[in-house]
Order: C-alpha cells, then sequence, then structure tokens
C-alpha cells in the first residue's frame, strides 16, 4: 500500500470503528514531507478524541506473550520469529483524533506497532489528541526517531511483551482534558520474567506534563519486570510523580543495573518513587546514575530553563547517543528539540 506525501486520508463516520490494518506480510509506503506531510483525520468538521481507531501494523517480529497474539479490536494476528521483519515505511505521517475504546483492555491507539520487525523504517511521527494511548509497541524489534504524542489521554508512549527496539527524539505534551503517563514500560503482567524482556534503548526525550484536573499524571511508569536503558530526557510539570517503578522484578532489575535512566534531569514535584519490597538506597543510585533531580514547587522549575514549551536542550551532564550504535544520530543534550533545529516544524499540529 502507497500514500503519497500531501494526501488527507479521511475515516469514515458511519457508526462503525474504522481502522487501518497492515496485516502480517503486508506492507505500507506512507512517506511525507515536512512540508507535504500525510494526515490521517476523521471526515467530521468537528472531530474527537476517540473518534477512530487508528493506524495498526501486525508484523513477524518475537512477543513473550505466545508465538503470536491478536491486536487488540479485532485488528489481526501479530508475531513470530522473524526480528527483522519489514513492514515498510511510514514518515511524516501525522495521526489525529483516534484511540478508540472500545472496552476494558480492548483499545486502540494512534499508532499501534504489534510485533513489527526492525526492517520497518518509523520516523517523524505525530499522534495528535487520541482518547488512549499514542504510540504503543506489543512486542517486536522496531525502532521510533523523530516522534511527538500530543494531548492523547492516556498514555503517550507504551510499550510491552517483549519490545526491543530502539527509540530517539521522542517528545511529550499533556493537555488539560486528560493524560495519563507520559511513558508506560511494561514486560509481561502475567509473567514478569517472561522473555524476551522489555528492553529498550532510548534517548533524548522531552516529557511535559500538565494538571488535567486528575492530579495522577506520572512522568514514567516502569514496571512489571521490564528492562531498558534510558538517556538524556528531560521530565516536567507531571502533578503526580517524575518516574516511578513498580514491582520486584523491575527492581530487581534496577539492582542489576539492566534497568538504567542516567544523564537526564527530573524537575517534578516527586521526582521518583519506587514500589516493591527489595527497595534500597543502592537501587536509586544504579538506577538514577548521573541524574539532575529537583522537587518542583507550583512555581519552581529551576533546572529546566532552558525549556520553552518543549523546545530546548540542555547539554550539562548529558550522553553521547552514538556510542550506543549506528542506528543512533547525534545528539549529545538532554532533551528532544534543539532552539537551533526544531525538527517538528512544518508537519507538526500544534495543541
Amino acid at each position: 500500500m502507497t500514500i503519497e506525501a500531501g494526501t488527507t486520508v479521511y475515516a469514515a463516520n458511519d457508526g462503525t470503528t474504522p481502522f487501518l490494518s497492515i496485516a502480517q506480510g503486508g506492507n505500507i509506503n506512507a512517506v511525507g514531507t515536512a512540508s507535504a506531510p500525510i494526515i490521517f483525520t476523521p471526515v467530521k468538521d468537528s472531530p474527537a478524541p476517540g473518534d477512530w481507531g487508528g493506524i495498526i501494523i501486525n508484523g513477524y517480529a518475537p512477543l513473550n506473550n505466545g508465538t503470536t497474539a491478536e491486536g487488540e479490536g479485532g485488528t489481526g494476528t501479530y508475531g513470530g520469529t522473524d526480528a527483522a521483519d519489514n513492514s515498510g515505511t511510514l514518515k511524516y505521517v501525522r495521526v489525529e483524533f483516534a484511540g478508540k475504546i472500545l472496552g476494558t483492555d480492548n483499545e486502540l491507539n494512534g499508532f499501534s506497532f504489534n510485533g513489527v520487525g526492525s526492517g520497518t523504517t518509523l520516523e517523524y511521527l505525530q499522534a495528535y489528541r487520541g482518547s488512549d494511548d499514542g504510540f504503543e509497541f506489543f512486542g517486536g524489534t522496531a525502532s521510533l526517531k523523530y516522534a511527538v504524542s500530543s494531548g492523547n489521554q492516556d498514555d503517550s508512549f507504551d510499550f510491552t511483551n517483549g519490545w526491543v527496539g530502539n527509540g530517539q527524539f521522542w517528545v511529550v505534551i499533556q493537555n488539560t482534558d486528560g493524560g495519563d503517563r507520559g511513558i508506560e514500560g511494561d514486560n509481561n503482567e502475567s509473567d514478569n520474567t517472561a522473555m524476551p524482556y522489555t528492553n529498550p534503548t532510548i534517548s533524548n526525550l522531552t516529557l511535559v506534563g500538565v494538571e488535567d484536573g486528575d492530579g495522577l499524571n506520572q512522568g514514567l511508569k516502569l514496571r512489571q519486570g521490564m528492562k531498558g536503558n534510558i538517556y538524556n530526557c528531560v521530565v516536567t510539570g507531571f502533578p503526580k510523580r517524575g518516574c516511578q517503578v513498580e514491582h520486584n522484578v523491575t527492581i530487581g532489575n534496577m539492582n542489576a543495573q539492566s534497568l538504567n535512566f542516567k544523564n537526564s534531569i527530573i524537575d517534578n514535584v516527586s521526582p521518583f518513587k519506587f514500589t516493591a519490597s527489595t527497595t534500597n538506597d543502592t537501587t536509586v543510585t544504579n538506577m538514577f546514575d548521573q541524574v539532575a533531580y529537583n522537587n518542583q514547587t507550583a512555581t519552581d522549575g529551576s533546572l529546566v530553563t532552558f525549556l520553552s514549551g518543549f523546545v530546548g536542550t540542555s547539554s550539562t551532564g548529558a550522553f553521547d547517543p552514538t556510542t550506543l550504535g549506528s542506528w543512533f544520530s547525534a545528539g549529545n543534550f538532554i532533551g528532544a528539540v534543539q532552539s537551533s533545529s526544531n525538527w517538528t516544524t512544518g508537519w507538526t499540529r500544534a495543541l
């Protein structure tokens, strides 16, 4: 399936639950440009979050919840043994007002990457004002670079069931009409030690929260046994907490230094919390190596004066992500978007 640059695709308003699902073995090539993005939006004159089901890609890459699984909302079978599976390219694509909620644990997102393989290219994507998650990875090995999750009413980025891809240059901007976690990371709810472990490597993030009325928004919630490495992240403005880590297996991974949050800034009310029986001072030291944090008050924000909205970075204490592998771009700064090089200009939609 090929969609040309500058195309707008409209989701029907006919009482059904429209979505675009790419089946296993299928291929999508939706390649826009900064001046001519590809836009998916409802056909309604006054669209609202949850008006349609978003984009779902089903690949053959491994999972930890079975050899294969069925996508939520009847969106297809996914999973397998081909870590390098290629489902195509999404580039300069914006999904608006998606995230259809069908029932408990039966929800569609802006972008759902189900067992998607590392041969797939995902760059310059925005999930705008969905009623569920902006981006969700269910297992797989796909990587995502240059992504904006803005105004989504559940998690901005979510990953689970053995996702082992990379991420770089991710932006979270919450809206006052709802929001949950900037990032929610899980391994496996039923078996926290299921393999392959969720174990991503992510660098250069800017997570900006907002008070949405319930006071429960958190920057990151890492749990259910996940592993991973997160670098060059700035977290601010979340009314409940900057980062929360839960469950004994997850804490054990922190103690073993297979879950790390480094070279970052948490400038937030209640910077971090650990919920497990094995937490100790060594856990905090191991996990939060080279992290500046501040228990921000309502008028504070002393560590993020470099930010203007979500734009701005700091070189103090930053990590060079090019040392992580050839997939990573230069980004020896904390944050996602440099003032001198705003990669979101032209193709994204502001809240």
